[in-house]
């Protein structure tokens, strides 16, 4: 299926130069796919501290940006290529200059919403530097929702935007960046935009709901997360703006990119292995004990968890479950940083349980490449899911999931029940994990000791790994399925 738009991502994120989630791995991912399918592709992003030391770039141009009583205020666009597709930076050290890319020390910087409008803003002006005429904006999250009503307002009267069109892509819609209203002159949102259909929320200014509400198409990562964003319960307080643009909204599962994890050829593994030579994955398991101080034991079933601690990551009602859990004989290894909180009683947890749990407050890549490995269940017990990757991960390491049963979770894994089919067996034909549906440690705990039961039974664990690393989950088919909106938003100039 070939094309030939001209397409511009404008991302906050991009995996391989800068990343903190989900985002960077679509932004990095679906580039190099489009370019592949006979795109013109373009990426755009802030020049951070870090993408300058991560991407080798030349300066290509400068431009000035208006941000309200702020004035005129200049950047500089940088180009590099990366896998690929070219790279623009804009460089503008007051807003990009810093350690972090969103947040300081667990909070986010104050001027986040000034920041991603100057970013917005630029990104435009560097279209016209490049003169690059995008067929497709295509932004993702609240950090570029504001495009689609620049373009839609600051340049619907110039021709060089004329044909133009604007896709949003929403990651995770908890994150809508609510800020005061007294910021409308600097963020350029004139005040007839400033009402409930559009920007205003309660009062303040919702970036969000406004790049919804503009949008020429929006998607969202998961079919299952498309349909929870239509409802009062899932939406995050957006299921009415959701509902208003109903036809053209849809969800697209995210794919996973196997050439950083797959368990054949993972450099970072103690020693690979594959579907029809499992004997690697033993060995994953010894070295992942013993780098993490526990027994090393062939026998007892090992549990790992890889996680941003969020409230999202159901740790509300895992920390119960695993008080009451790791009284069993069983491992669990848990990695992730976040919360400090949370950090707190996990802590407590590998504390009272020495010789049974470890926690490394951090994210270390190597190590979570060796926990998908060495361990033969994986944790992911989200409050909910957008999409989730590590459920993919795990299926294709043999470590099965445990799920709940929420967004792109409910779309990639599919749950084992031993009560299915009148209890006949035909049930494990297709499972590849584990799931449940109250998120309560109560329903958490029965489904754990459900696994605990199924690793017992050799012939069916091992049927159930089989399953899982027999799926995929390419981007070639959310690559076409990307396309095929881009071309219906091109089709309704």
């Amino acid at each position: 299926m070939g094309s030939d738009l001209k397409i511009l991502f404008a991302v906050s994120e991009l995996a391989g130069i800068v990343k903190t989630g989900g985002l960077a791995d679509v932004a990095g991912a679906l580039g190099p796919w489009m370019s592949e399918l006979g795109n013109d592709v373009r990426v755009i992003m802030p020049a951070y501290r870090q993408a300058l030391e991560a991407l080798a770039t030349d300066v290509v141009g400068a431009g000035e940006v208006c941000l309200g009583a702020y004035g005129r205020m200049g950047f500089a666009l940088r180009q590099g290529m990366f896998d690929g597709v070219p790279i623009y930076l804009i460089e503008h050290n007051h807003y990009f200059d810093r350690s972090g890319l969103y947040t300081y020390e667990g909070e986010g910087f104050a001027d986040n919403s000034e920041r991603f409008a100057f970013f917005c803003k630029a990104a435009l002006q560097a279209c016209k530097l490049l003169n690059f005429k995008p067929d497709i904006i295509h932004g993702h999250d609240w950090q570029s929702a504001l495009l689609p009503y620049y373009l839609k307002t600051h340049e619907s009267g110039n021709a060089f935007f004329v044909g133009t069109r604007s896709v949003l892509t929403i990651h995770n819609g908890a994150y809508q960046q609510h800020t005061d209203s007294g910021l409308l002159s600097v963020l350029g949102i004139d005040h007839p935009w400033y009402t409930p259909d559009f920007f205003e929320d309660h009062g303040h200014i919702n970036l969000l709901k406004g790049g919804i509400a503009l949008a020429d198409k929006i998607i969202t990562v998961s079919p299952g997360y498309a349909e929870e964003l239509l409802t009062d319960l899932g939406s995050h307080g957006l299921a009415h703006i959701m509902g208003r643009r109903k036809q053209d909204f849809s969800g697209i599962l995210n794919g996973c990119d196997y050439q950083q994890w797959n368990p054949e050829t993972d450099d970072l593994l103690p020693a690979n292995y594959s579907l029809q030579d499992l004997s690697g994955k033993a060995v994953c398991k010894q070295a992942l004990q013993k780098r993490l101080q526990l027994p090393k034991v062939a026998d007892k079933p090992l549990y790992g968890l890889v996680s941003r601690l969020a409230e999202q990551k159901g740790f509300a009602y895992l920390i119960p479950a695993l008080w009451q859990f790791l009284r069993d004989d069983v491992q669990v290894v848990l990695q992730g940083s976040g919360d400090r909180s949370i950090a707190a009683e996990l802590n407590r947890l590998a504390s009272a349980f020495t010789d049974k749990c470890s926690f490394v407050e951090d994210y270390d890549n190597p190590l979570a490449h060796q926990i998908e490995a060495g361990s033969d269940f994986f944790l992911m017990p989200s409050l909910f899911e957008p999409c989730g990757l590590n459920q993919m991960y795990s299926m294709k390491y043999g470590t099965l999931p445990i799920v709940r049963a929420v967004g792109g979770l409910v779309d990639s894994v599919k749950g084992y029940d031993p009560t299915a089919d009148g209890g006949t067996g035909i049930a494990k034909k297709s499972a590849t994990g584990f799931m449940f549906d109250s998120p309560d440690s109560d329903a958490l705990l029965h489904c754990l000791n459900q696994t605990r039961a199924v690793y017992q039974d050799r012939e069916l664990m091992a049927h159930l790994m089989a399953n899982a690393m027999s799926e995929s989950f390419t981007w070639e088919q959310p690559a076409l399925d990307y396309l095929k909106v881009y071309r219906a938003a091109v089709d309704q100039r």
